[in-house]
């Protein structure tokens, strides 16, 4: 998720703002998933305000990327809100963050992942945006550092347990880091701006899931996009740290996947995941569906 996890994106910059529904010639089936006929693409500055990361509260998507984020209606993609800067000024000069990844969406907010990958990672934070518009409330949390290393590529958060879940990038069981690190929800809501996250757990995963680009809890389990060479999907049991393979995404093996969104829309499908095109389709970002069959 960060500058240099994201080429692929960046090269729609050059490319003819576009937007389609398209129809899937032959959608996936893998374990218990299937990918939906339907899916949303957009190329160039349109791509740039999605490229990373996407959260929903069932009526909108709340995109991030390298070029802003972006509130939109699930219903016709029809964008209600945007923001071109929203990392805050004072926070770049700060901690030199530069890079938001996968959002997620709570009561209200849109909590934010940022890095700063021109300094080596040093300054992992949660920051909160109003969902209304996505302005920034002036909230935001410092993650220690020595859980995260490596920057804070996405959030979760399971509102029914009250925690917030975030992982570092890579993941080695001899260094410890296979892991999924627990915070207060509440804490990051309340906290004063610019607290330490006080750490309430750390659970041990049952195997190590390094690149993990997004996540979201659904049904009691926390689904992970992993761009690994199958681009799979995990779900964790957080509680026990056991780690399941649910399926391999529907894309080409070049393509990059990014953030994940969980709400159950029915046959419209249950887990909502962005990746960008590869060779000359790495000018296309998307948005996938996958729809639960058993």
């Amino acid at each position: 998720m960060k500058p240099g996890r994201i080429s692929a994106t960046a090269t729609a910059v050059a490319a003819t703002i576009t937007l389609a529904i398209g129809a899937a010639a032959s959608p996936a089936m893998a374990s218990a998933w299937t990918r939906t006929g339907d899916y949303y693409r957009w190329t160039g500055f349109n791509a740039l305000e999605r490229g990373q990361g996407v959260a929903t509260d069932g009526t909108y998507f709340y995109y991030a990327g390298p070029g802003g984020m972006v509130k939109a209606t699930v219903a016709n993609d029809s964008e209600v809100a945007s923001s071109m800067f929203p990392i805050p000024s004072a926070m770049s000069r700060t901690y030199g963050s530069d890079h938001i990844g996968d959002v997620e969406y709570h009561d209200g907010y849109v909590i934010a992942p940022i890095e700063d990958g021109g300094s080596d990672y040093r300054h992992p934070l949660l920051a909160l945006y109003n969902a209304s518009d996505l302005s920034y409330t002036g909230r935001y949390v410092q993650l220690p550092l020595a859980q995260m290393p490596g920057g804070v590529p996405w959030v979760a958060v399971d509102a029914a347990a009250g925690l917030v879940y975030t992982a570092p990038w890579t993941q080695d069981a001899a260094q410890g880091t296979n892991k999924l690190v627990a915070y207060s929800l509440n804490d990051l809501l309340t906290l004063p701006a610019g607290s330490t996250l006080p750490v309430v757990n750390t659970v041990t995963l049952s195997q190590p899931l390094s690149r993990i680009q997004g996540a979201a809890m659904w049904q009691g389990e926390l689904y992970a996009s992993v761009d690994d060479s199958a681009k799979s999907v995990y779900s964790i049991d957080v509680a026990s740290g056991q780690v399941s393979h649910a399926f391999d995404q529907d894309v080409e093996s070049g393509d990059e996947v990014e953030g994940i969104a969980a709400w159950d829309f029915g046959s419209a499908g249950q887990l909502h995941i962005v990746h960008v095109g590869s060779g000359w389709n790495s000018i296309f970002l998307y948005l996938q569906h996958y729809s639960r069959t058993g």
